[in-house]
């Protein structure tokens, strides 16, 4: 069992690296969801690859191989049965994805021939939304292509001569996203892990392990139009927060309707903060939507403790201060006895005399 193992490990080491250019065509983009990060797409790839011309050549009808040598492209019927091809596979579909595969050859020079996959996909792809920036964000809708090969055998790269696309005409959310022209085509490697309990198992792991397979990921960008959300938004969190000065209007001694009011914005707030998320999954950080409606709290409350609570400290200090004064007052009269006063009870006394004098005359 370990010799055929060995014997097949040495073969697929003999076996030369292929690289294989992947271009991507996004046809039409559908809905985008943003509570579900996913969204609807159909697109076309296209995987090129080289071959030797007389392994392609002798496998041909004459009428085929007449239009290969005069440079047009024919049609390979049931290629991928017999012959080697890149085993592509989409990393990020989500769901059943309606796919429809067919293989063409042109010759390039007398002794290569290209084969080009084209791959028509339909259906709904995953992607991690970044909402740091809601409601003025903007996404990347990406397709990831990678292969069943690993990178020994297949290397998947961004075609350097058929750049990708985006068709903006079919877009369906036009009302709602603004989609780019700009299209990015990235490749990266995943690394493979194994968990094996058996010794064949444990040899094909040792084999296998920390060998990784290329991805080419695709990329075109959509911005949201973040006018209904300014409007419905940005709107109505700064007339919440307004409303909430209108409890200063109320006299002091009426607390039931502060509290009435006070109780009735909460609830306002409340259910919007609801509203406002049926539109968003489950993030744990705060968009820029949450960001404003925190700073216009604090904005409020940094106003009601330096205009209407730094009133309430002034008015207070002064009657500590007055307090202060009659106290210092009301000693000095205590501890001093000012003879003007006995004077005064004096003359008091005596003008009064001199007032009864003359009525008795």
């Amino acid at each position: 069992m370990s010799i055929s193992q060995s014997s097949d490990a040495d073969e697929h080491h003999l076996k030369p690296l292929v690289p294989v250019g992947i271009r991507l065509m996004f046809q039409r983009i559908g809905d985008i969801d943003t509570l579900s990060e996913k969204y609807q797409a159909q697109a076309s790839i296209e995987a090129r690859w080289i071959t030797p011309f007389h392994e392609l050549f002798e496998i041909l009808p004459s009428n085929d191989r007449n239009s290969l040598n005069q440079g047009k492209s024919v049609s390979l019927v049931k290629y991928a049965d017999n012959h080697w091809y890149p085993q592509l596979f989409i990393e990020n579909a989500v769901g059943d994805l309606k796919e429809q595969i067919r293989y063409t050859a042109k010759k390039i020079s007398e002794d290569q021939a290209c084969i080009c996959e084209h791959r028509d996909i339909k259906g709904a792809f995953w992607e991690k939304l970044e909402l740091q920036h809601f409601p003025s964000d903007m996404q990347d809708l990406t397709i990831s292509i990678g292969s069943m090969l690993y990178n020994d055998s297949v290397i998947l790269i961004p075609d350097p001569f058929y750049h990708s696309g985006v068709n903006r005409e079919a877009f369906v959310d036009q009302q709602e996203w603004l989609l780019y022209e700009h299209v990015d085509a990235k490749q990266r490697f995943v690394k493979e892990y194994f968990n094996s309990i058996g010794d064949d198992e444990n040899f094909q792991s040792n084999l296998y392990e920390g060998r990784k397979r290329s991805v080419v990921s695709v990329s075109c960008h959509a911005a949201r139009r973040s006018g209904y959300f300014y409007w419905n938004g940005y709107c109505l969190i700064f007339l919440i927060t307004i409303c909430g000065f209108t409890v200063f209007s109320m006299p002091p001694n009426l607390p039931q309707n502060r509290l009435q009011t006070g109780a009735t914005l909460l609830l306002t707030s409340i259910t919007f903060r609801w509203t406002v998320n049926r539109s968003l999954p489950t993030i744990s950080y705060l968009t820029s939507l949450d960001n404003l409606y925190v700073l216009m709290h604090i904005c409020m409350l940094i106003w009601l403790f330096r205009v209407p609570l730094a009133r309430q400290r002034q008015w207070k200090r002064k009657d500590i201060e007055y307090r202060r004064t009659v106290n210092q007052k009301i000693n000095d009269i205590q501890s001093h006895v000012r003879p003007y006063a006995l004077n005064l009870s004096d003359v008091q006394y005596e003008l009064s005399g001199i007032l009864v004098s003359e009525i008795k005359l």
